[in-house]
């Protein structure tokens, strides 16, 4: 390295980092060569690479900031646009997080009511609230939950349905993987590298997961490796990486959780979910922020599924709402709207009211998967799956 080389290394001190732990910023030059014989060097000084979404994910652990302004952080490297800028801005703010606290605040209320009718049944004269009152209160919730993302209509999807590829090196589970999101025997399967030379191509059903029409093309890829000398399995390896480019989203697999192969940067241009393959045998070194399946026993399948859908169905021009927070949001107010038709504003009280709260009950649980109050492992874990490598 040239001795007389510009460098410059800015110190953070716990906990007023961004990851509330100690840590530091090395500034060097621009030049793309030379930042890779520094990550070289650092490398071999015994430093390692950051995974996916790893510095998020520790500020996030660290209390440094909520789930969802974690997602706006993702938000921002992602914005194309000026409105998905400030909606990643509000986000970020926690302006956003107060709308849907406040949505779920009031649906929780609304349910709480009807419940304190359920225990009141035998009583005539008590009605906590009335069916007219509640009609009202639900239908301008449902109404403000649709402006946000954009009504009924942003959940529906073109004639054209996205093209989801599993992508990774030789060996990776992809094809395992692809028959279990299937759920049929479509690939054929080996432990031997380079079993897949075709790419296969099938409709796969995500409506459960998305509000509206919820069909991709999943796509089962050859495994790449660039090594690679025959002639058949270099031609196996050119229609894999076509398909790739082609594909709307990547699912990039690998047991060991570190996504180092190369992707190419034509195709790295698509949105890419991480996933770390074969995760009964434990090989990556930290799996708690990765979204980790095993598609022999289907763990984590469903939190999958979810991703998929949150990434591959996003209508054009529906960036300005988080994906994952469009699915759930949809999810509520489709809830709501069950709930809404089973009041009749007229009654004195609710035919059926046990029925009525196990609708809101839906839409309280949907909310608060958005605004932090309901956060299983497998949402933490799809979330930060598509960041990019680092940050």
């Amino acid at each position: 390295m040239p001795p007389c080389l510009p460098l410059s290394l800015l110190l953070f001190h716990a906990p007023r980092s961004y990851t509330g732990q100690d840590g530091a910023e090395l500034l060097i030059p621009g030049n793309p060569h030379l930042a890779e014989r520094v990550l070289a060097a650092l490398l071999e000084a015994g430093a390692r690479q950051a995974e996916p979404g790893e510095f998020t994910a520790r500020a996030y652990l660290a209390g440094k900031m909520t789930l969802d302004q974690a997602e706006a952080v993702s938000q921002f490297i992602a914005a194309e646009r000026d409105g998905e800028l400030d909606a990643a801005a509000a986000l970020l703010s926690g302006e956003t997080g107060v709308l849907y606290r406040g949505w779920t605040d009031r649906l929780a209320t609304m349910l709480a009511l009807v419940e304190a009718g359920v225990d009141f049944t035998d009583q005539e004269d008590v009605v906590p609230i009335a069916p007219a009152r509640l009609a009202v209160d639900l239908g301008d919730l449902i109404g403000e939950i649709e402006a946000h993302t954009g009504g009924r209509s942003a959940g529906e999807q073109s004639s054209a349905e996205p093209t989801v590829a599993l992508v990774g090196p030789p060996n990776a589970g992809k094809s395992t993987l692809f028959n279990a999101l299937l759920g049929r025997p479509r690939a054929v399967t080996s432990e031997t590298a380079g079993t897949t030379r075709d790419v296969l191509d099938e409709p796969f059903d995500l409506s459960h997961e998305h509000a509206g029409s919820g069909v991709v093309r999943l796509l089962d890829l050859p495994g790449l490796d660039p090594s690679v000398t025959g002639h058949v399995d270099r031609t196996a390896q050119r229609h894999a990486l076509d398909a790739a480019t082609r594909a709307d989203l990547l699912i990039h697999c690998d047991p060991t959780g570190r996504f180092d192969s190369d992707l190419r940067a034509d195709a790295s241009s698509r949105p890419i979910l991480r996933v770390l393959t074969k995760a009964d045998l434990a090989l990556a070194a930290d799996a708690s922020r990765q979204l980790a399946v095993c598609a022999i026993d289907g763990w984590h399948l469903a939190a999958l599924r979810h991703a998929i859908a949150d990434l591959a169905l996003t209508p054009p021009g529906g960036g300005a709402v988080v994906p994952r927070h469009r699915r759930a949001l949809a999810r509520a107010a489709d809830a709501c709207r069950g709930a809404f038709a089973s009041i009749d504003p007229d009654a004195r009280t609710f035919a059926e009211p046990e029925i009525l709260a196990d609708a809101l009950r839906s839409g309280l649980d949907e909310l608060g998967s958005v605004c932090g109050r309901v956060l299983p492992d497998d949402i933490i874990g799809r979330i930060f799956a598509s960041f990019c490598v680092g940050k």
